[in-house]
């Protein structure tokens, strides 16, 4: 019974850990409420990014 308990806990702390996780990467995307938007890169540098029906559609490195 203490082997289905200790099991049962690092499941639900797995699972705090994942969700944690999933919602503060849905926080680091920006609103779409334009055509184009810049945002930092993973490396700090600017990309422009092009909003398709809300969403992000596809980002580049930002140009002339």
């Amino acid at each position: 019974m203490k082997l289905a308990g200790g099991i049962l806990a690092v499941l639900l702390v797995m699972a705090a850990l994942l969700a944690a996780l999933i919602y503060g990467r849905a926080q680091q995307w920006p609103e779409c409420g334009s055509q184009v938007v810049i945002l930092q890169g993973p490396a700090g540098q600017p990309l422009e990014c092009v909003c398709f029906q809300g969403s992000l559609s596809k980002c580049f490195d930002p140009g002339p």
